[in-house]
């Protein structure tokens, strides 16, 4: 009789350590984070002070290096960052090159058509007129030439060295343009054998991100090329 008792009070230990075994859970634990990432974006705009209705050229009276230029026509050219990312921009200036020396000499003085800047918006953070970044801001002129509708035209490129802000504006690439003054109605004649009535200047900004470039040369050249190697889309002025 005794030994029947003790086999069931066996039967029942092991009973509870079964039941006390289902019961037992790990110490865990879960946590999640969502990383959220932004899309930046570079648009710029460009804009010109420039009347049309009041774009006649005319041979110019005085001197634009002394301040007393008559007939000259204004055209100023300015770019806005209208995106959310710090940019570094340039702009195409299109001439046509029976208007235009060129390259190699840029001897001005042999020019149908002039334009000209302030010198104070060239320099340090402003507008470079050359091909390399930093001083002399005009001196190996950053230039190509293209055909643009069946025509020639001489390109030049100036460069903001300055990474514009979020809705930073430059300060303007160019001030005006004007016909020599030793220009005749037999030049304009034969000109206009060539460019007709109306003679176009072509305008094209570009934009890209400064981040994770040195400087606005390496920037632009990166993501566009170097001027003149690759298409231009022109829009007439």
């Amino acid at each position: 009789m005794k030994k029947k008792i003790t086999s069931l009070g066996l039967v029942a230990i092991i009973a509870i350590m079964a039941i006390a075994g289902a019961s037992l859970a790990y110490l865990k634990d879960t946590d999640q984070e969502d990383n959220v990432f932004t899309v930046g974006n570079v648009e710029i705009d460009l804009t010109e002070n420039f009347d049309e209705s009041l774009a006649k050229l005319m041979p110019a009276v005085g001197s634009a290096q002394n301040g007393t230029l008559q007939n000259g026509i204004q055209k100023e050219v300015f770019v806005t960052n209208t995106g959310s990312e710090n940019a570094y921009v340039r702009v195409h200036i299109a001439i046509p090159t029976i208007l235009d020396n060129g390259d190699p000499s840029f001897d001005a003085s042999s020019n149908v058509l002039h334009f000209n800047y302030d010198g104070d918006n060239i320099g340090e953070n402003k507008w470079d007129w050359s091909n390399a970044t930093g001083a002399p801001y005009e001196g190996s002129w950053n230039y190509y030439e293209t055909t643009i509708d069946d025509i020639a035209y001489n390109v030049y490129v100036v460069t903001y060295e300055k990474a514009l802000v979020a809705d930073e504006k430059t300060v303007s690439a160019m001030t005006q343009v004007y016909l020599d003054s030793k220009v005749t109605n037999e030049d304009i004649n034969s000109i206009k054998k060539t460019l007709g009535d109306d003679w176009h200047i072509y305008v094209a900004a570009e934009g890209v991100q400064a981040a994770g470039f040195a400087n606005a040369y390496t920037a632009l050249n990166t993501a566009f090329g170097t001027p003149g190697s690759y298409a231009v889309e022109w829009v007439a002025q």
